[in-house]
């Protein structure tokens, strides 16, 4: 029965490991529910029902966060998204973007530097720092969302 499970939640999820995850959380409902199933006129018919609903419920949870990260890199206010230890910023999104521009967009969201004193530093218009925040932020959200 778990060999068939594991092929089925493989096919739904596409991912070996969601499908061993999905089992095992299955099987661990089946255990706390394990007096009435057993009793079940049909318990394999149970379980898969089960794995379809603990199916169902993780791709739920992996849209929600896919959408939430998504309407995050939308926002006007990056900070809301970036909880951060500043030395990790570096690690994460580093390799992401350009040297300059990502010191820039660092400069300006966590740092909480305007728009104007950020131009003035780097000797831009305050519409060329604008526009280069807003292709670095384009370029984020390609590249997060890439799978």
């Amino acid at each position: 029965m778990y060999g068939r499970m594991i092929a089925y939640a493989s096919s739904v999820l596409g991912d070996r490991s969601l499908a061993e995850e999905a089992v095992q959380d299955t099987f661990c409902i089946f255990c706390v529910k394990a007096e009435t199933t057993l009793r079940h006129e049909n318990p394999q018919g149970w379980l898969m029902r089960t794995l379809q609903n603990v199916m169902r419920n993780m791709q739920r949870h992996r849209a929600a966060a896919s959408r939430l990260i998504m309407q995050s890199l939308q926002t006007e206010r990056l900070e809301e998204l970036l909880v951060y230890d500043e030395e990790d910023v570096e690690l994460l999104y580093g390799d992401l973007a350009a040297h300059a521009d990502f010191q820039l967009l660092k400069r300006v969201v966590l740092d909480g530097c305007t728009m104007l004193e950020a131009a003035q530093e780097r000797g831009i218009t305050v519409e060329a720092c604008k526009k280069r925040i807003q292709r670095l932020r384009a370029h984020l959200k390609r590249k997060l969302s890439d799978p």
